[in-house]
């Protein structure tokens, strides 16, 4: 017998259909025979984006919602535009007013996230952190291999970049570029070369106990750039994947905007960054990150992440299982 599922997609990060980043949502069946990973994997490859989520059914008067995401080949345990996409779908656009009211957890493999509205009419999540800066740098030689597009651009560049987690799975190498004109230069990984999840130890860049599955992505970003669209100074941001460019990295952003919340001089412990991501591929993206850090014995800690953004609805149905 055919099963159909309910499904919708978003554009995350944009109040505008057709900017942002889309993602797909697939709505999972209250039924004794759960859906298998494979049967998933196997949806969002056909959905094709960057990632689709899965919401598990919950009762109406839960304060939970569980979500599992995935890519076209592996599951996350976060994802920052999937987080926002789920987020906004609940509170915004649901057809249902349990979801509007009683919603305030949303949960991941990564952990759990509070949720909630912000003054600005996006939706925010408390990001279920666990950062680390790894030993081990990223080299600029081997950004040139991977990069080639950049070598024009390379003399201001610095020697070796940091690599740092946001959680365990989702690792990024922060590379700082010195101009636009260097950040419209990059170009997918030579050959859709992606890093391996390896330790320090079998010749990677990750720490014992961080290596294993997951991403570790390279993370293009200009700083104190002026947007035209909003009038204030902000990070441009691009990333790749394989061959592909995600316009919209919530993870890496919420992973960049930690490490300059960890790395700033000043004495503030409050932080918020605006992230523009997608420009150069027609996509526009507007991310929003809040930072609270404290002093601890060994320097300073991260003790909040909110990724911040909306979504909007664009396309509705029904798939075949």
């Amino acid at each position: 017998m055919v099963q159909l599922l309910r499904f919708v997609t978003l554009d995350v990060f944009t109040t505008q259909p057709y900017s942002g980043n889309p993602l797909g949502v697939v709505f999972l069946p209250d039924s004794p025979t759960p859906i298998s990973q494979a049967q998933k994997h196997q949806i969002a490859a056909e959905f094709n984006l960057s990632e689709t989520i899965f919401i598990h059914p919950s009762s109406p008067a839960s304060s939970e919602r569980k979500i599992d995401i995935f890519t076209t080949t592996e599951e996350l345990p976060f994802a920052g535009h999937p987080t926002i996409g789920a987020v906004s779908w609940f509170l915004q656009h649901s057809p249902h007013e349990h979801d509007k009211t009683n919603f305030q957890t949303l949960i991941t493999k990564a952990g759990p996230f509070a949720i909630s509205q912000v003054p600005s009419g996006a939706v925010a999540a408390k990001i279920a952190h666990n950062v680390h800066i790894h030993s081990s740098t990223f080299w600029l030689q081997e950004l040139m291999r991977i990069h080639p597009s950049l070598l024009p651009f390379a003399d201001p560049l610095k020697d070796t970049f940091p690599v740092f987690s946001i959680v365990k799975g989702m690792s990024q190498v922060f590379v700082e570029l010195s101009s636009l004109e260097a950040l419209a230069a990059v170009e997918a990984p030579l050959g859709g070369e992606v890093i391996p999840c390896k330790s320090v130890a079998e010749g990677g860049y990750l720490d014992a106990g961080w290596d294993g599955s997951g991403l570790i992505v390279i993370y293009f970003y200009v700083r104190g750039v002026y947007d035209e669209v909003t009038g204030k100074r902000v990070i441009r941001s691009r990333m790749f994947l394989r061959n592909f460019e995600d316009p919209a990295t919530g993870s890496a952003a919420s992973g960049l905007s930690a490490y300059l919340a960890l790395m700033d001089a000043s004495a503030n412990s409050a932080f918020e960054y605006d992230i523009i991501q997608g420009v150069e591929m027609g996509r526009r993206s507007d991310i929003s990150v809040a930072v609270t850090v404290a002093a601890d014995g060994q320097g300073k800690k991260v003790e909040s992440v909110e990724l911040r953004g909306n979504a909007v609805p664009v396309m509705a149905g029904e798939l075949v299982l």
